[in-house]
């Protein structure tokens, strides 16, 4: 990355409507994950003055629907490469069939292993979830690293190591313990998203925070419950424990930023 270039990422939505972030070097952009039809992810692009093209690939989390549903327009209209982790066809065999990806553009990749797409060396972690092959990803260009980690029902020390070394954080913190409990789900539904192939909660959130010793920019807390979370609880717990920058990411809405 030369001297005085920067690299613009935008949160383009997070929670069960959709998911996807975006990466942009200036000329390049890698996505992770792409929740959206492919006419909404060129309208969240365009809100933050990213080209739709200068997508050179996408990165998946796992196969959830809020996560994946516009891959298969998105490969097969602009035949892009989309990455998975290895064991993700294996492991969620239908679900992955359903999506309708050319063969040719689907690429699966090994755990913790850089590999570059245009500009950037990614790799992916696993996570813990309900969905057979899931993983987190970390993102490097130049000097600046990006990690995403959502939908894990547990942390795991590699995930720690991970956040260690980013400089910015998307992290989840889909519940409140106290909202979840007294909510309106089925204990079977509850016990699965406080499980530990659920999601991260708060807490869970913020002490992984504490315990990675993640020391970068900025942090955006993401893929919050509508219905189990509150942006304005959340942002409290926050500033009662995190002294650094960050920002609590409302469920739809679109944020940015850069670094460099």
């Amino acid at each position: 990355m030369e001297r005085g270039s920067s690299i613009r990422y935008a949160v383009l939505g997070s929670g069960s409507s959709g998911n996807s972030y975006a990466f942009y070097d200036g000329r390049s952009t890698l996505l992770v994950d792409q929740g959206y039809s492919l006419a909404e992810l060129k309208r969240r692009l365009a809100s933050v003055s990213i080209p739709f093209a200068s997508v050179v690939g996408v990165c998946v989390t796992h196969l959830h629907p809020d996560h994946v549903r516009g891959i298969g327009t998105l490969a097969r209209q602009t035949g892009l490469p989309v990455y998975f982790a290895q064991d993700t066809p294996v492991k969620e065999a239908i679900v992955f069939a359903r999506l309708g990806l050319p063969s040719d553009t689907v690429r699966l990749v090994p755990h913790g292993v850089s590999f570059p797409i245009g500009p950037f060396s990614v790799h992916c972690f696993p996570t813990s979830h309900d969905s057979g092959g899931s993983v987190g990803w970390s993102i490097t260009q130049g000097n600046e690293r990006f990690m995403v980690l959502s939908d894990t029902g547990v942390c795991s020390d590699t995930q720690r190591e991970e956040a260690k070394e980013a400089d910015v954080l998307f992290l989840e913190a889909n519940y409140d313990a106290q909202m979840l409990d007294k909510g309106p789900y089925p204990p079977m539904l509850k016990r699965r998203i406080a499980g530990t192939w659920g999601h991260l909660s708060n807490d869970q959130a913020l002490t992984f925070l504490t315990e990675s010793g993640f020391h970068g920019s900025h942090v955006y807390f993401v893929h919050l419950s509508d219905t189990n979370n509150d942006p304005m609880l959340l942002e409290r717990q926050v500033e009662s424990r995190y002294l650094r920058p960050f920002t609590v990411c409302e469920k739809g809405k679109t944020y940015q930023g850069s670094v460099g």
